[in-house]
Parts: structure tokens; C-alpha cells; sequence
């Protein structure tokens, strides 16, 4: 019987612990799986719980939303071209590829930026 109340505390206390992003993912909220990130990763500090459910229970700005993820979206894209791009180019013999998958993203975004300035 002591068992069955220890189990049933400790599953309480993880309910609880992730609240947070249970009330993220049932506002539907995009940025769920941010809420649940921080969550686990700073729910043990007091202070990263109490962070995380104000952001779950904070109503989304849709219109900022959609801009940072546009942005988001279209540096994905020309990364993606341009990883396209330069596949081609070391198949066909035009020169040296940086293997793209082993690039991290914002390494590969930067980059882009710079070439974009020039």
C-alpha cells in the first residue's frame, strides 16, 4: 500500500513539475515545445518553473509570431538552396563542398548574412 502512495506521489509530483507545458500544449500555443524545452531544462530552479508557466499562460502575438517565423522560414530556405547549390556544383566538378549536414544552422545562417552583405 505504501508503494501505491509513493507511485502515485511521485507521478503527482512530475504532473505538477511539468505543468507548464501541459498548459502550453492545451492553449495550442506554437511554441509549445520551447515552453516544455525550458521547462525541463530550468524547471529545477524555481525561478526557470515560474518562467516557463508565465510563458505558457502569456497570450501569443500573432502578428509577431508570423514575422519571426517568416524570417525563420525563408533563412531555412536559402540555406537549403544554397546547400543544394553547392551539391551540385562539387558533383558536377566546380569546386569544394562544406558538406552542409555537418554545418550547424546558425553557423550556415551567419554565413549566409555575410555573403548576402557583400
Amino acid at each position: 500500500m505504501l508503494k501505491i502512495l509513493m507511485g502515485g506521489a511521485y507521478i503527482a509530483a512530475l504532473m505538477l513539475y511539468l505543468a507548464p507545458a501541459m498548459i502550453a500544449d492545451a492553449r495550442g500555443r506554437k511554441d509549445a515545445f520551447v515552453v516544455t524545452m525550458v521547462n525541463i531544462l530550468l524547471g529545477w530552479t524555481v525561478i526557470g518553473w515560474f518562467a516557463a508557466l508565465a510563458w505558457a499562460r502569456h497570450p501569443v502575438n500573432e502578428r509577431r509570431m508570423s514575422s519571426v517565423t517568416k524570417r525563420a522560414q525563408r533563412a531555412v530556405a536559402r540555406i537549403t538552396i544554397d546547400s543544394i547549390v553547392e551539391r551540385a556544383h562539387s558533383r558536377s566538378g566546380f569546386g569544394l563542398s562544406l558538406q552542409p549536414r555537418l554545418v550547424p544552422v546558425p553557423v550556415r545562417i551567419s554565413d549566409w548574412e555575410r555573403r548576402r552583405i557583400r
